[in-house]
């Protein structure tokens, strides 16, 4: 009988704070996006009760050979 490998999923968010002086808010969210695409030490955190918000889904399977 064939084995497979099937990998399960469950969609989180995580979020991260980034502090940026702009003059408007359309541009602070523009800078913060560039600001964190520069960053390379940039910590994320799980978002409050995310782990148990959406339903597990199946995202791969793979036959064992």
């Amino acid at each position: 009988m064939p084995r497979y490998s099937v990998i399960i999923t469950r969609d989180v968010t995580e979020s991260t704070i980034v502090q940026v002086e702009t003059e408007t808010p359309e541009q602070a969210e523009t800078a913060a996006i560039e600001k964190l695409f520069e960053s390379t030490d940039t910590e994320w955190e799980l978002d409050e009760g995310s782990w148990n918000k959406a339903d597990a889904y199946v995202s791969g399977v793979d036959e064992i050979r």
